[in-house]
């Protein structure tokens, strides 16, 4: 069992406003956990502290801003990601060290090993970061080894923790196939037979906080996933079927769609110069061509070949995932219609 430090006193978090930062102050609030939740826009800080959370607005990409918004915290946990993700973490990070913060959990994903990981990516010990010239992975590989570096020179006392696919409560990939099936057709690549690892937002809020006082854990990167997965047909029709009329369900074939894409290969995300310039296109009427599959990121997510283990944080944080995906569903079919999405 990992040794526990004394909690730290007052947490940072950024993304506070996102997916999983929201869930995770609503953790935090009921454990009577004191934070400060950064943010960029005024209107949302003003929604926060309507809802009784303590917040401060600042830029990640300020040094200044950052340094400021760090005053009177002793932790960090880095949920926020942006077009200029890596210098964003890296700012932080630098004021991090200068604060001297007591624990820094840095947020990553499993996407730093790619779409398509060998079986080698499997386990912590064998897995490599690599580039895949994908836009979302590269970013976070990058954040990943500015946050590794700082803990190599005993700089940053920090956790990597890296999720899989986080679902429930909201979640983007469960809400992408409840859009599909409110209008009627749901698609599934190859009968939905690839890898889901999928996780319940709850667990990795319960990582998070074991990663702020588990010293076995300092310096450590670990994926944080359920204990079985599931396939992404299981996890498409589950929540489809909260939808009724129940829609009609389409398989694809992976191996055309990846062929169409291979030759029309979408446009890299590229630099600001980059996005200005399509801004500035789109401005002057210009639109991309409709394409007749579903971007390659999907058909690449829902073909995944590997199931992610999760023994090194369950050793390492002390920690074991709670919701099983029964649980999940039910779990969150509830919050859906609590919030309107689904008729109660």
């Amino acid at each position: 069992m990992p040794t526990l430090v004394s909690r730290p006193s007052r947490c940072l978090i950024t993304g506070a406003a996102g997916f999983i930062g929201s869930r995770l102050r609503q953790h935090f609030d009921q454990a009577e956990h004191s934070y400060v939740a950064m943010l960029r826009s005024a209107a949302a800080a003003a929604r926060l502290q309507a809802q009784g959370s303590q917040t401060v607005v600042a830029d990640l990409l300020q040094a200044a801003a950052v340094t400021e918004a760090l005053q009177g915290c002793d932790a960090v946990v880095h949920l926020a990601h942006g077009d200029r993700g890596p210098e964003a973490t890296r700012r932080l990070v630098d004021a991090a060290v200068a604060q001297k913060v007591r624990r820094f959990v840095h947020i990553s994903t499993m996407s730093v090993h790619g779409p398509r990981p060998g079986a080698e990516a499997a386990r912590e010990d064998t897995a490599r970061i690599g580039r895949y010239g994908e836009g979302y992975s590269d970013s976070k590989a990058e954040q990943e080894e500015i946050v590794q570096a700082a803990i190599n020179r005993g700089d940053l006392h920090a956790v990597i923790l890296r999720p899989t696919v986080v679902y429930g409560l909201g979640g983007h990939f469960e809400r992408q196939v409840i859009r599909q099936a409110q209008a009627g057709e749901v698609t599934l690549f190859d009968e939905g037979r690839g890898v889901c690892n999928v996780v319940f937002v709850d667990d990795v809020c319960d990582a998070i906080e074991a990663a702020l006082v588990s010293d076995a854990a300092l310096g450590q990167a670990m994926f944080i996933n359920a204990d079985r997965p599931v396939s992404w047909g299981e996890f498409i029709r589950g929540f489809a079927s909260m939808v009724e009329p129940a829609p009609r369900f389409v398989s694809l074939s992976s191996a055309d769609a990846e062929a169409y894409w291979a030759a029309h290969p979408p446009e890299p995300v590229g630099g600001l110069p980059t996005r200005l310039f399509r801004k500035l296109r789109r401005l002057a009427g210009w639109r991309s061509p409709v394409a007749p599959w579903p971007p390659l990121g999907r058909v690449q997510r829902e073909t995944f070949p590997i199931t992610f283990a999760n023994e090194k944080a369950k050793r390492l944080l002390d920690w074991s995932p709670r919701v099983d995906f029964a649980q999940g569903l039910r779990l969150s079919r509830d919050w859906l219609c609590a919030e309107g999405v689904l008729p109660r």
